[in-house]
């Protein structure tokens, strides 16, 4: 193999596809690079077997070819380059990388020993906006759970239908739901790891389009330069629409920043109490209150219009902060129905996220 490839697109590839290659694992070729010409085009591939990145780049191939070399040592290296242009030569198992002021050899393995990262032939269930889908997960995939005791809460829901996306994510404390109205005419609902959707959310840049192809047991997203291939998780997600509550005695609406400000300097005291802090809802205010039995007591108020009952109900703090990192609007709207029972945060300007949060003991 013999090409010459634009630094620069080369570097990016290399960060696209660096985060999944493993530095230390079991199977030594995890921890390569697959540089590999294919159909004209130069390929830069990794894979943890869970999650395979195909990045596709442009360039002078004078040589067909492929080899696997380790990712990190090739990305040190490129990355400290600055020149226009690097050649890349392989031969025996080794990488001749080389620009107009430096080279260097690699050692490499033969790239049939490196995993088949599977073409997926399955629907193409809908495409999306990459901006709107990297808002949506950043306003997600913080509830989904780390548990591996329940793995299918260990991923984001997507449901697909009726011209319509929704994304949860719960651990079972909380939970996101952002709902997308989009143009689809298919069906279809998939539980992607967490992994996986944070991997894609490092690698879009926004404004581009994507397409999420689906198969039975994998899933695909197309991007203008590279495929993110993704095992799904099986099982049956929970059926969260049962625990969303549809009445509330009590509901208000705050400014975003001046509630989690106050959350935030709340949370200094609730620390050694489980995160516990209590919210009331009086008629003219909401009240924020911590305590610490070493560091004292935090008492808040922020003045707002409140109906209903007065109500009063107790939360993890970093829960709140989460939800209210992902509220898009000056305010958010608070709905309450007791002590014991969720609480449902979401923003006033109808973008199509809530969040649950079920209640601590006070």
């Amino acid at each position: 193999m013999r090409i010459s490839v634009l630094l620069e697109k080369f570097k990016k590839g290399l960060n696209a596809v660096d985060r999944i290659v493993a530095s230390k694992n079991t199977l030594p070729i995890l921890s390569n690079v697959l540089i590999k010409t294919e159909e004209g085009q130069v390929v830069l591939s990794a894979t943890d077997l869970e999650i395979g990145i195909n990045y596709y780049l442009g360039g002078k191939i004078e040589g067909e070819g492929s080899i696997t070399v380790p990712g990190k040592v090739l990305g040190s290296f490129v990355n400290s380059l600055s020149e226009e242009k690097i050649t890349l030569e392989s031969t025996n198992g080794v990488l001749f990388a080389k620009t107009e002021n430096s080279e260097a050899n690699i050692n490499g393995m033969a790239a049939d020993e490196f995993p088949i990262i599977p073409k997926i032939i399955g629907k193409e269930v809908l495409e999306i906006d990459g901006g709107l889908l990297k808002t949506a997960i950043s306003q997600v995939v913080f509830s989904a759970s780390f548990d591996e005791s329940r793995p299918v809460l260990t991923g984001v829901y997507f449901i697909v239908g009726d011209n319509m996306l929704k994304m949860v994510a719960t651990d079972s404390y909380r939970l996101a739901e952002k709902t997308i109205n989009i143009p689809t005419n298919h069906k279809a609902s998939f539980i992607i790891p967490v992994k996986t959707i944070q991997e894609l959310y490092r690698i879009i840049a926004g404004g581009e389009k994507i397409k999420i192809v689906v198969s039975e047991n994998q899933v695909m997203f197309l991007l203008p330069d590279m495929d993110i291939t993704s095992r799904i998780i099986e099982g049956d997600y929970p059926d969260y629409e049962q625990i969303i509550p549809k009445n509330f005695k009590t509901h208000t609406s705050v400014p975003t920043a001046e509630l989690a400000n106050t959350i935030k300097t709340a949370s200094f005291f609730a620390r050694e109490n489980a995160n516990n802090i209590k919210i009331t809802l009086y008629p003219d205010h909401l009240l924020v209150e911590a305590t610490s039995s070493q560091l004292g007591n935090f008492k808040s108020q922020i003045k707002c219009v409140v109906q209903g009952e007065e109500n009063e109900v107790s939360f993890n703090a970093r829960y709140l902060l989460d939800a209210l990192g992902g509220v898009d609007s000056a305010k958010v709207k608070i709905e309450l129905i007791g002590k014991i029972n969720p609480g449902v945060l979401r923003p006033d300007n109808g973008s199509g996220v809530i969040y649950i949060i079920m209640p601590l003991r006070s």
